[in-house]
């Protein structure tokens, strides 16, 4: 989700979603953005399936920003799980170069190995290898079944592991121009 400026309708909209799809993982993108530290805690405090797109480059770098990154520095020790890198390829910059040194600069203030391991790239990885196989992989792999006479366990299995099996067997994947 991208709502900017953080405030108002789109911020009832983004939270009544979060309310009423508790099992939808919401990222708001460039949550950072013309937004708290204050604001950013609470709606992390109250939604458990929001996380943060955060935009180094924005509050480093961008005049129109209120913040320092050391700001956001203890609302992201609160919810490591929660918060994603980004650039957003250095809109509002100068360039995108200074989008990706505003980046280190954050992963820097963190000074935690762990931490900046989850926020560069740990979060979103984990995010993307535990989405559960769409049901057009499912129907696929049920294909695949009756075709082969093969067993495929499918019980939680996730999207990643969908994809993996089809190509495996040689199957084109579901949504590609060879399906």
């Amino acid at each position: 989700m991208h709502i900017d400026p953080p405030q108002g309708i789109p911020m009832l909209k983004l939270e009544e979603a979060a309310k009423k799809y508790p099992d939808t993982i919401f990222i708001f993108g460039h949550a950072n953005a013309y937004n708290s530290p204050e604001n950013i805690r609470s709606l992390l405090s109250e939604h458990p399936n929001v996380y943060v797109d955060f935009f180094a480059g924005f509050t480093a770098f961008n005049p129109s920003s209120a913040y320092k990154l050391e700001d956001f520095v203890p609302i992201i020790k609160e919810f490591p799980d929660r918060f994603l890198l980004s650039t957003d390829s250095g809109y509002g910059l100068t360039s995108e170069e200074n989008a990706i040194q505003a980046m280190y600069m954050l992963l820097d203030a963190l000074d935690d190995p762990e931490l900046i391991n989850k926020i560069a790239f740990g979060n979103i990885e984990r995010l993307i290898s535990e989405q559960p196989a769409t049901h057009s992989q499912l129907a696929a792999i049920r294909q695949l079944e009756n075709k082969t006479g093969k067993k495929y366990d499918i019980t939680n299995l996730s999207k990643e592991d969908a994809s993996k099996l089809l190509l495996q067997a040689g199957q084109p994947l579901p949504g590609t121009a060879d399906e």
